[in-house]
């Protein structure tokens, strides 16, 4: 059982009613919540949309829920395996955060390319307007670049076309209006019922939360928007990456030394990566929690396995950039507010 003094030593510990504060060395932005009538922009910064159906359905869902949706007028291009060239897509995404009618964007889908944009978006323009942004999976890659360039809190979360148009479900939807709607005071990020949580390395810890799809932060590191892991709880997870990928990946972390100064770590369940029968390496009776604790535990860096977020059905909303509280120990992951 989770500790619920965590949440009170969060409450005193961290600011949470401005708009701004500092945490180390870097400045947090949060936006504003969500409030019932308020615009929510779809774009695709990644891939193209697959099932335009997806798209429509969600959009009814969250029309029936009280908000104006928007697409924008590249969300169904197409170039190669992307939503349009490279400029296009970071235009998109530049035209949105200016746009004064606009309070809240979700990106269609992840897939593929997110970093090709990255040297074309406005970061400026984010930064003069702080508005809620919406994403996971490939997105990962522009998330990690907004809160280095402008600080911005932004939302590893349910994209339109993947969750809310496809495998919508109440858990889903109430997770992350808590996360965008509300601002009272800090929470627990909890999981479904009978999803275990597992400690890789018991202990405590207080930091940023920072992370999200594990291949595309390591690839991310030796460009100009890599991650800034230092003072932060890392938060991971991915889909269709084998054991031995994911032991690549963590490697390479560690090797370029960015577990060093790392508070604290959160694993996800790591969709469709565990070996098949068909994968020769089924044999040896090798798992995902099997790797990730050869790499991790030698780190003695306070870190769990098995928290819902990501690539899952059930997902949680986990805000990038916001203050937290891990108690790997228990297995309890409390957040401030992550909008005013």
């Amino acid at each position: 059982m989770c500790n619920k003094s965590i949440g009170i030593i969060l409450k005193g510990y961290f600011p949470y009613v401005t708009l701004t504060h500092k945490f180390g060395a870097m400045r947090t932005v949060k936006p504003e919540r969500l409030k019932k009538g308020d615009t929510i922009a779809i774009i695709s910064p990644a891939s193209p949309l697959l099932t335009v159906e997806h798209y429509k359905k969600g959009k009814k869902i969250l029309e029936k829920m009280g908000y104006r949706v928007i697409a924008s007028k590249y969300v169904h291009n197409r170039h190669l395996l992307f939503a349009g060239d490279a400029r296009t897509r970071a235009q998109n995404i530049n035209d949105v955060f200016s746009d004064t009618s606009v309070q809240a964007i979700m990106c269609v889908r992840g897939g593929s390319g997110t970093s090709h944009i990255l040297p074309f978006v406005n970061f400026s323009i984010i930064q003069k307007n702080p508005k809620i942004f919406i994403g996971y999976s490939d997105i990962t890659a522009l998330q990690i670049a907004i809160f280095n360039k402008t600080g911005l809190v932004t939302f590893y979360g349910p994209m339109m076309a993947t969750d809310i148009g496809k495998g919508f479900t109440s858990y889903k939807m109430e997770q992350l209006l808590k996360v965008i709607t509300e601002a009272r005071e800090p929470f627990e990020l909890k999981n479904p019922s009978k999803k275990r949580i597992q400690t890789i390395y018991p202990g405590e810890a207080k930091g940023k939360l920072m992370g999200g799809c594990l291949s595309i932060v390591a690839a991310s590191l030796g460009t100009g928007y890599e991650i800034d892991t230092r003072d932060k709880i890392l938060f991971f997870e991915d889909i269709d990456e084998k054991p031995h990928r994911i032991d690549r990946y963590l490697t390479q972390l560690i090797q370029a030394k960015k577990f060093e100064g790392v508070n604290g770590i959160i694993f996800g369940t790591f969709h469709r990566c565990n070996y098949t029968k068909k994968d020769t390496y089924y044999r040896f009776g090798v798992t995902m929690l099997d790797i990730i604790r050869e790499r991790i535990t030698p780190l003695a860096i306070p870190s769990i396995y098995g928290l819902q977020f990501g690539h899952v059905v059930n997902k949680l909303t986990i805000p990038q950039g916001v203050n937290a509280t891990l108690n790997a120990s228990e297995g309890c992951l409390f957040i401030e507010p992550a909008v005013i």
